[in-house]
């Protein structure tokens, strides 16, 4: 039969078997049936889903290690879990859709509907299954009970598990250091892919039936965030980069050069507190830092926002700045309360500390006048700011911006010397909008028409639309996982509709095990850090994941042993025993 496509979305979506009509051409040799592009979240979840309904996979990725940006990433939005029922917090999904909906103005209200009834069925409970536990939930703005859930080791337990549970299907198999060039169109349907391997340079093409982009954002190609800028926000003068270098949106451009519409595509969800990162030479990369008891202040020297208010009023607040120039003021007494975000920024050796106490990424004076010279701030404003601040304290009451409301709530006043200003700057951290699908995540064109083959998932799309203009905790992994689950649901069913056997090519050997007896670590600090000065195509998390080996004076045989050997990763067991060590940089 045929149906419609909002009928066959549906469809595919909840699981029904559908007999679709097959157009009478003759089968090619496939590589595989279906190639996932991105081994991030999205990826794997897709992976899995159909490699456990018997469809043959081949997921090729980039990198030279699985995971995307996920690894680096925290908690999923899920409404009416069991967790939440175990703290005593009632919800469900008709009160987590009215909440995302009022919070996002504009999110897209079937997609979210979708996701606020599946949520628990399509990540909590399927997670269960792969023995991965939520253990905490927390609430946010944006949700009137806490659905902000996490495992221990936030999303790289889901990484991981979802890792090994595919590695264990024979129909799944992966392929590294892979950039995908274009995609193959025959006849208006996407029948494959061309790869160039990153480091031989090989070319060649990868036959499938359907291709799934999970390719992630573009929030770290700051050139194309701006050209994409929202009409009602001033431009600012500057970004920096707080989203994975890898996030160029080279997925927007092959779904694109296939015929697919993008949709959204000038919604992002910017934070307002990100620094540069001293380290980098070039001075565009950032880290997240905060300062729960810091005063913000503008070019001019003047307090403008909430520092604790909600991101997006704090958005709105900065871009009318003139320059959106602004500054984190706080004191000796309240420097512990900075904090980093990022892996690579937990752990500080040596003396003193790597931000505070470096001249390249904070100002610090033993006064006001001082700071205020050094930051090129109005002295006599600036310290008019402090002061008008600290009265505030003292009164226990926020006037201007609604900060605090009583004595306790309030921060402590700044008025230990030293003295410290970090400047702050707007940074794109994720994509809102992206390639245009419907509810089984098929591409669709400016007409709204499906792109026959072609899938997207995760981020790639804007997380669906469900966000909005704004951004939600936990918004952004839980529709990667649940699109790439939809995405797997949807060729499982075309896969179980198929009435003749589909000719696949052969899962390349794989490469035996070396001898444990002979194996011994193979490089010291110097060998390795000669090795690192080498720029090599195709190694970019060999070379950022040994430079902290380097700075944290790790030892080969922490990651390295026969079954992680010193070599490529072309063996399942090499695979699985490589992602078991991955917490030794990402761990929490």
């Amino acid at each position: 039969m045929r149906l419609s496509n909002g009928c066959a979305a549906l469809a595919f979506v909840f699981g029904l078997v559908v007999h679709m009509d097959r157009e009478a051409v003759a089968q090619p040799r496939l590589d595989a049936e279906a190639i996932v592009v991105g081994a991030g979240l999205s990826g794997l979840a897709a992976a899995v889903e159909m490699g456990r309904a018997g469809v043959t996979v081949r997921v090729v990725d980039m990198n030279s290690v699985m995971g995307g940006h996920a690894v680096m990433a925290g908690g999923f939005a899920i409404a009416a879990t069991p967790l939440q029922a175990r703290l005593g917090y009632e919800d469900s999904p008709e009160r987590a859709y009215a909440d995302w909906m009022a919070w996002t103005d504009d999110g897209d209200p079937d997609w979210t509907r979708f996701y606020a009834e599946n949520s628990r069925a399509l990540i909590y409970d399927w997670l269960a299954e792969i023995n991965v536990e939520f253990v905490r939930v927390q609430g946010g703005w944006e949700n009137s009970v806490p659905r902000f859930h996490f495992t221990p080791r936030g999303a790289l337990d889901v990484v991981l598990a979802l890792y090994r549970t595919a590695l264990a299907l024979p129909s799944v198999s992966f392929e590294w250091n892979e950039n995908v060039e274009s995609l193959v169109v025959d006849d208006g349907r996407v029948s494959g892919v061309v790869v160039r391997n990153l480091r031989t340079g090989r070319e060649r093409t990868l036959a499938s039936r359907h291709v799934v982009l999970a390719t992630g954002g573009f929030a770290g190609n700051l050139e194309r965030v701006l050209a994409n800028w929202r009409t009602d926000l001033p431009r600012p003068d500057r970004l920096v980069l707080g989203a994975s270098v890898h996030a160029r949106g080279a997925g927007l451009d092959l779904a694109q050069g296939a015929g697919a519409a993008l949709k959204w595509i000038n919604r992002h969800y910017i934070y307002t507190n990100g620094m540069v990162d001293p380290r980098d030479p070039d001075q565009t990369l950032a880290i997240t830092a905060s300062n729960g008891d810091s005063l913000w202040v503008n070019a001019q020297g003047r307090r403008f926002t909430n520092e604790d208010g909600l991101d997006k009023k704090i958005l709105t607040d900065l871009m009318a700045q003139e320059p959106t120039i602004y500054w984190a003021i706080f004191d000796d007494e309240s420097r512990d309360a900075f904090s980093m975000r990022g892996r690579e920024w937990i752990r500080n050796r040596g003396e003193g500390h790597m931000v505070l106490d470096n001249p390249q990424a904070t100002i610090k004076a033993d006064s006001l006048d001082a700071l205020a010279a050094a930051t090129q701030l109005p002295a006599n404003v600036l310290k008019a700011s402090v002061t008008h601040f600290n009265e505030l304290i003292a009164a226990g009451r926020d006037e201007d911006f609604g900060r605090f409301m009583s004595k306790s709530a309030a921060p402590p006043p700044i008025d230990d010397p030293p003295f410290y200003a970090i400047q702050f700057f707007p940074m794109p951290r994720k994509s809102m909008g992206g390639v245009a699908v419907d509810l089984a995540t098929r591409a669709l064109d400016s007409a709204g028409v499906t792109v026959p083959g072609l899938y997207a998932v995760g981020e790639l799309t804007g997380s669906v639309g469900i966000n909005g203009t704004h951004g939600m905790d936990g918004m952004f992994l839980g529709p990667a996982l649940v699109t790439g689950r939809v995405a797997g649901r949807a060729i499982a069913a075309a896969h179980g509709a198929t009435r003749e056997p589909l000719a696949i090519a052969p899962r390349p050997a794989e490469e035996p095990l070396p001898d444990p007896a002979s194996w011994e670590p193979a490089l010291d600090a110097d060998a390795l850090r000669a090795l690192l000065g080498v720029e090599r195509d195709g190694y970019w998390h060999f070379q950022v994941s040994h430079a902290l080996v380097l700075e944290r004076g790790y030892e080969c045989a922490m990651c390295h042993s026969a079954r992680v050997p010193f070599a490529a990763i072309a063996n399942d067991e090499h695979k699985l025993a490589q992602a078991g060590v991955c917490g030794n940089c990402h761990g929490r």
